[in-house]
C-alpha cells in the first residue's frame, strides 16, 4: 500500500498534468491564441492568479487589436473577476466588454457574474477542505479504508475482460473490454459521494449535506451517511418531489432530513445547491458539503475527478497483470459523460498509448470521419432542452464541467476527439454479442465499432482497451429495430 500511496505522491494532479501538456503545445504553437485561452482557462478555474497575470500579458503583447479579439474579450472578463485590481484589466473609461458569440459590431453590457460559491465569505471553507483532501489523499490508511468501502458499496473493482474471441475473429490487436455496465447505477457519482463521505469522518464532521435534483446523490449521501453513523441532510426542489416520489421513501427509510427548497415569501423553488451550500456555511464546523464536478469551486472538482479516476487506475493496474504491458490504444465514449474523464487520467503520463473519445457521426459528418477529422465538441453545443437533460442525467458530474475539461483535454493535443460511424456500431453490436456475449448500449457501440477497426490494423501483440459503461437495458428495443428484428 504504501508503494501506491508513493506512486500517488509522483504522479501530478489532472490539472497538473494538462497544464504541462498545454503548456508544451504553447511552446511550439506561442502565437495560438486559441491554445493560450485554453491555458488561461486552465488558470482561471484554478484560481493561479500569478500564472494567469503572466499569460494574459503574453496574450496581449500578441494582440494588437484588442477590441477585435474574442480570446483577449474572454480572457479580459475573466481577468476582472480572479484579479480586479491588475492594472492590464483596467481599459479606457467608458469600455464594455463584447462577449464571446456576441454579434460582430455590437456589445454587451457587463452584468454581474455569480459563480456558485465564488463568495469570498466562503473561500476559508474551501481552503479547509483542500488542504484536510490532500493530507488525506496522501494517507494509505485513508485509500485502504475508501478501496474498503468502494467494494463494498460499487462491487470495485469492475472486471477487464480479455475478449479473445472478438479479437480473433477481427485479426491484429487484442481488444480488452472495462465492463463499468455490470456495476451498480451512477459509478460516478457512488465514487465521489463515498470518497467526500470517508473525507468528512477523517475531518470530524457529524453531518452530510446535499442538494439534489432528481433524488439519486441524496439517496448515496442518506446511505453512505447510515453505514458512517452519521446524519445526512438533502435539499431537493419541492417541484420535484412528487416525480421522485419514491427516492423520497428511500431517503426517508435511510434516515435523512429531506428538506424542500421554497422560499417562504414567494412560494417559489429555489435552487437546492444554492440551500446546500448556505447550510454547509451556517455549520462548517460540524458538517461538510457533498457535490460534484461543477457543484462548487476547487478543491471539489478536482476531488470528484480523483475519486472517478478509480475507474483508469484499475484497468492501468488490470492490463499490466493480464498482458503485462501499458495499452497502445484506450477507447472511451464521447457525448454527455464523464466515462473519459474516469478512464484517461491514469493514461495521461504514457505517450506512447493513444487516448481517443469517440461520438456518433451525424450525416454532415460524414466527410470528416471518412478522413478521420476530430470534430471538435465546442461547435456542437446542446440546445438548452437537452442541456438540462444532460445534466439531470449527470448529477454529481455535470456536463459543463465535463465539455470545458473536455476542451482542454483536446487542446493539449493528448486526446483525440473523433467520430465512429452508424454501420461500425451496428457491426460492433454483432460481433460483441456473437463473439462475447456482451451486448453493448447504443452509444458506446459507436466506440466500440471504431475501436475494433482500428485494432484490426494493429500488432498482435498490441493492446486495446475500451470502456463500457452504459445499461444496455435502455436501448434493448432500439437496438433490435437498429438491427431488424421484428420488434
Amino acid at each position: 500500500m504504501a508503494n501506491r500511496s508513493d506512486a500517488k505522491e509522483k504522479q501530478p494532479s489532472f490539472y497538473g498534468q494538462l497544464e504541462d501538456l498545454l503548456t508544451e503545445q504553447l511552446a511550439a504553437q506561442p502565437r495560438n491564441h486559441q491554445l493560450r485561452l485554453k491555458l488561461l482557462e486552465l488558470y482561471y478555474e484554478t484560481r493561479k492568479v500569478d500564472a494567469f497575470l503572466r499569460e494574459a500579458e503574453a496574450l496581449a503583447a500578441l494582440t494588437p487589436d484588442k477590441g477585435l479579439s474574442p480570446e483577449w474579450q474572454k480572457t479580459l472578463s475573466m481577468g476582472r473577476m480572479l484579479a480586479p485590481h491588475a492594472e492590464i484589466f483596467h481599459g479606457e473609461p467608458g469600455e464594455r466588454i463584447t462577449f464571446v458569440g456576441t454579434a460582430p459590431g455590437t456589445s454587451a453590457p457587463v452584468q454581474k457574474y455569480r459563480r456558485y460559491g465564488d463568495e469570498k465569505r466562503f473561500a476559508r471553507y474551501f481552503d479547509d477542505l483542500s488542504r484536510g483532501f490532500k493530507e488525506a489523499w496522501s494517507d494509505p490508511a485513508f485509500q485502504a479504508k475508501l478501496d474498503l468501502e468502494l467494494a463494498t458499496m460499487a462491487r470495485r473493482p469492475s472486471s477487464l475482460l480479455h475478449a479473445k474471441r472478438l479479437s480473433q475473429a477481427i485479426g491484429g490487436a487484442q481488444i480488452y473490454i472495462k465492463r463499468e455496465d455490470v456495476s451498480p447505477r451512477d459509478t460516478h457519482l457512488t465514487f465521489s459521494v463515498v470518497g467526500q463521505a470517508l473525507l468528512a469522518q477523517r475531518l470530524g464532521k457529524k453531518t452530510l449535506v446535499t442538494g439534489t435534483t432528481d433524488g439519486r446523490r441524496g439517496v448515496l449521501t442518506a446511505s453512505i451517511a447510515a453505514r458512517l453513523g452519521m446524519d445526512a441532510v438533502v435539499f431537493m426542489p419541492s417541484e420535484t418531489n412528487a416525480r421522485q416520489s419514491s427516492n423520497l421513501f428511500r431517503m426517508w427509510l435511510l434516515g435523512a432530513n429531506v428538506q424542500s427548497t421554497v422560499n417562504e415569501r414567494t412560494g417559489q423553488a429555489e435552487e437546492a445547491r444554492d440551500a446546500a451550500l448556505e447550510f454547509w456555511a451556517r455549520n462548517a464546523g460540524d458538517a461538510m458539503l457533498i457535490t460534484g464536478l461543477e457543484g462548487a469551486p476547487e478543491p471539489y472538482p478536482q476531488i470528484t475527478r480523483e475519486f472517478a479516476a478509480t475507474i483508469g487506475r484499475e484497468c492501468q493496474r488490470q492490463l499490466r497483470v493480464m498482458a503485462r504491458r501499458s495499452p497502445d490504444l484506450v477507447v472511451a465514449r464521447g457525448g454527455e459523460n464523464a466515462d473519459a474523464l474516469g478512464l484517461f487520467p491514469a493514461f495521461l503520463g504514457e505517450r506512447q498509448t493513444r487516448l481517443v473519445c469517440v461520438e456518433p457521426a451525424k450525416e454532415k459528418d460524414a466527410e470528416a470521419v471518412s478522413v478521420g477529422l476530430a470534430i471538435d465538441p465546442a461547435k456542437q453545443p446542446l440546445s438548452r432542452t437537452e442541456n438540462k437533460v444532460a445534466q439531470t442525467i449527470l448529477e454529481g458530474l455535470e456536463y459543463p464541467s465535463v465539455t470545458r475539461e473536455h476542451q482542454w483535454l483536446k487542446a493539449s493535443g493528448r486526446v483525440e476527439y473523433l467520430k465512429s460511424t452508424l454501420e461500425l456500431a451496428k457491426k460492433a453490436i454483432r460481433d460483441l454479442s456473437y463473439y462475447e456475449g456482451i451486448i453493448p448500449a447504443i452509444k458506446t457501440a459507436y466506440a466500440l465499432g471504431w475501436a475494433c477497426q482500428t485494432a484490426s490494423s494493429l500488432k498482435p501483440e498490441q493492446a486495446v482497451v475500451v470502456v463500457v459503461a452504459e445499461d444496455v437495458e435502455k436501448d434493448i428495443w432500439d437496438i433490435g429495430r437498429l438491427m431488424g428484428a421484428p420488434v
